[in-house]
């Protein structure tokens, strides 16, 4: 199987977690994940965030952490 380690501080932690709240105050749905994932260390759960658009910050900024978003699209271009 496949592990994850902890992100590289506190701090960043701290990052990705607010990510992943400003992505559920803006209407997004939380798949899977979205929160610390273990009491001890930095680890953040995997989450996939579905019901995103464009202009949502999740989508525009990088987190670096373990988020993705499941964005539809119409075309290949």
């Amino acid at each position: 199987g496949t592990e994850m380690g902890p992100l590289v501080s506190k701090k960043q932690q701290e990052r990705v977690l607010h990510y992943i709240e400003q992505g559920k105050k803006e209407g997004a749905t939380v798949a899977a994940g979205g929160e610390r994932a273990l009491e001890k260390g930095y680890f953040v759960k995997p989450t996939i965030f579905t019901d995103v658009t464009d202009n949502m910050t999740i989508v525009k900024e990088e987190i670096f952490g373990p988020v993705v978003v499941v964005l539809p699209f119409d075309s290949t271009e």
